[in-house]
């Protein structure tokens, strides 16, 4: 049972995006639990929780905004959609753990696109890679991994817990994990999870460690083009 939240105060939007998740789960054969709300005002009095979120941003009161910091605090985990007509909140949506932007009017193959890749997403969230370092062995959701940086003899890993040096190289890694859409170069010697990104600009990355740190990686120039289009694919292609 997938739990699944659909939140616009539009009822138009509301009723199109329960349709088409419907339609989806009847042809995948999924079994999900949808709640349907026109307000985010519910979080503050229940303790709700979701695995999956399409979320409108600009909500009278609440915002989704505020309502996907809320869920996130009761499921960390949750798989949030974005769903906006404004693209002005890109910036303001990436400061939080968004994994996918849908801009209305909805397109619905994007919209099964990125239904699709939030299933896959939440079959695999606790998808671990192991390392075997000399003085330990260390498990790492690959969720949590913020970036890797190649070293002269083997990558330096940055995750939101922990970092740490292993004998191997980034690309070895990658295809270890094997999540080519979320893990990509912004430069010769860093690969990036696009996971936790939530700022860039042609030097530099701004990744999320925690609720009140950051990580920075490089940019290479000559990598920013094939970034932000891996990015903006990745997010949905608001």
């Amino acid at each position: 049972m997938i739990n699944v939240l659909i939140c616009d105060d539009n009822a138009v939007f509301l009723d199109e995006i329960n349709r088409l998740t419907k339609d989806f789960g009847q042809k995948h054969n999924l079994e999900l639990n949808i709640d349907l709300r026109e307000s985010a005002d519910f979080i503050f009095e229940e303790n709700a929780v979701y695995d999956i979120a399409f979320i409108d941003i600009e909500m009278p009161k609440t915002s989704g905004l505020i309502l996907a910091e809320e869920l996130q605090k009761n499921n960390p985990d949750i798989i949030v959609i974005v769903v906006t007509s404004f693209q002005h909140y890109l910036d303001d949506a990436m400061r939080i753990h968004v994994f996918r932007y849908l801009s209305k009017p909805i397109d619905v193959t994007r919209f099964f696109e990125n239904f699709k890749d939030a299933v896959k997403e939440y079959n695999n969230i606790s998808k671990s890679i192991v390392f075997d370092l000399k003085d330990r062995v260390v498990s790492v959701k690959t969720k949590d991994i913020l970036y890797i940086e190649n070293k002269k003899h083997g990558s330096f890993i940055v995750t939101k817990y922990d970092s740490f040096t292993v004998n191997k190289k980034p690309k070895e890694i990658c295809s270890l994990i094997n999540q080519p859409n979320c893990f990509v170069y912004s430069h010769n010697s860093y690969v990036v999870n696009l996971q936790n990104v939530i700022d860039f600009d042609k030097n530099s990355i701004k990744l999320r460690r925690n609720d009140n740190e950051t990580v920075s990686a490089y940019m290479s120039q000559r990598k920013y083009s094939d970034f932000k289009k891996a990015f903006l694919t990745f997010a949905g292609g608001i």
